[in-house]
């Protein structure tokens, strides 16, 4: 076994009064091992009392350190080259650790830094504070400034997927209500109308001091339906495809990967800290695509345990609610693909806030292109399209409202029902309102 000072791992001659501060650094950090018996050069050297070292570090661990470690930190030893070492395997905390005798402050506060134990500046102990409390705030226990809510495209996503809605029971069932019976921060983000707004930006060039091309808000709208929105808009309208010849043999090639991006875009949303009122955003260069969600790494999960796909929801019923939904998977898939596409690179984790860059397989045009006269749908023909798509959907279910299909293709109801009344020698309305059902004439 080979020894080295990483990271994640200190390596101590012998036992000495700085192990404290080893130890909150990793509990402050991501983790790590300490080895005691192996010197800086990696050559065990070995404890020579192993009762009494291990009896001293158990001390540490209940008198020293604040708040309580010990479930995070588990002691033990190694016989290597005859001789026995002490590890102490240490998980990231679940809160701001110090050393009780100088408490919260730079002489209390540590983190590991390469290979290196350092103090935290003042700036940071609050930071790290503020985060750690942020997280603690659940989305389901934040009263909603806005109590008439409705969630008809909910109760329509839900439906579709085969649920069974009670609306007596809906709010409670789905989480939307706090304790006292309010509506909560999550059935806001749920709701028909709120006040969220999320952002697609595309800039001219490589950086956003280049200007702007295009801003387009996906907002005041079910949450659910907006972050469709503006995944269609960059995986259809951005995504372009441009082909290549390699011996003959013609390939295309993807602008970026639709299922890389539509991963860390979902989790984006499901994992931002909404708490804070904050959506998160994708920005659009020439060269790369970023997602920018707040909260950053989860204050439970180390970096290590997040790039293996460990599943930590900081909004734990909005989770639940996408695997319902198909909208994630529970096997902590998204990260891992990420990775695989793109490397750990592409996730840049900020004080509090979580970067996602997905690189281009070739650089956009500064400006989008216009497109040829002849290539715009005239009207009849987008027309025709929404005709279309009213009958198979019509075909489908055919019990299907006005109000649904309104709903369904983000059209106003008046215009659905111009486009039925249109359409009265293909389509047409048997049987009362509440029990009837739409027919679609055999020659369509």
């Amino acid at each position: 076994m080979t020894f080295a000072e990483t990271e994640t791992t200190e390596l101590k001659q012998k036992f000495s009064d700085s192990l404290p501060k080893e130890i909150v650094a990793f509990l402050n950090t991501d983790g790590g091992t300490i080895y005691i018996g192996v010197d800086d050069s990696g050559k065990i050297q070995g404890v020579s009392n192993l009762d009494k070292t291990l009896k001293k570090i158990a001390d540490i661990l209940e008198f020293q350190i604040l708040p309580d470690c010990r479930s995070f930190v588990e002691l033990g030893t190694k016989f290597i080259e005859q001789k026995h070492i002490v590890t102490i395997n240490v998980k990231k905390g679940e809160n701001l650790y110090y050393i009780k005798k100088y408490g919260r402050s730079s002489q209390g506060c540590y983190v590991r830094i390469g290979s290196t134990t350092r103090s935290m500046t003042e700036e940071q102990i609050t930071l790290t504070q503020n985060k750690y409390f942020d997280s603690k705030v659940k989305i389901t226990e934040i009263e909603s400034n806005i109590q008439t809510l409705t969630f008809q495209y909910l109760k329509l996503l839900l439906t579709e997927k085969g649920f069974s809605i009670n609306e007596n029971t809906f709010a409670q069932n789905f989480h939307l209500l706090t304790k006292s019976g309010s509506f909560n921060k999550m059935s806001e983000l749920l709701a028909d109308k709120n006040e969220f707004s999320i952002k697609v930006v595309r800039f001219k060039g490589k950086e956003k001091s280049d200007g702007i091309v295009m801003r387009n808000e996906y907002g005041e709208k079910c949450l659910i339906v907006a972050m469709k929105q503006a995944f269609d808009y960059c995986a259809d309208v951005i995504n372009e495809t441009r082909i290549s010849f390699e011996k003959g043999v013609r390939k295309d090639i993807s602008l970026f990967d639709k299922t890389a991006f539509r991963e860390a875009w979902f989790n984006a949303c499901l994992h931002n800290n909404w708490a804070d009122g904050t959506p998160p955003a994708i920005y659009i260069f020439t060269d790369r695509l970023e997602i920018i969600s707040s909260g950053g790494l989860p204050v439970n999960l180390s970096k290590d345990d997040f790039f293996l796909g460990v599943s930590k929801p900081v909004n734990e019923e909005l989770a639940k609610l996408f695997i319902r939904l198909d909208l994630m998977e529970q096997t902590g898939y998204g990260v891992p693909f990420v990775t695989k596409h793109y490397g750990k690179s592409a996730f840049e984790f900020l004080d509090f806030f979580l970067r996602v860059t997905i690189p281009f397989a070739f650089e956009l045009e500064s400006e989008p292109q216009s497109k040829p006269q002849s290539e715009p749908q005239s009207e009849p023909q987008k027309d025709s399209k929404i005709r279309e798509k009213i009958i198979n959907e019509i075909k489908k279910n055919p019990k299907i409202t006005k109000e649904e299909l309104s709903k369904k293709f983000e059209l106003s109801l008046s215009t659905i029902k111009r486009k039925l009344s249109e359409m009265k020698d293909i389509v047409y309305f048997e049987g009362a309102s509440k029990s009837g059902h739409w027919v679609v004439k055999d020659n369509e």
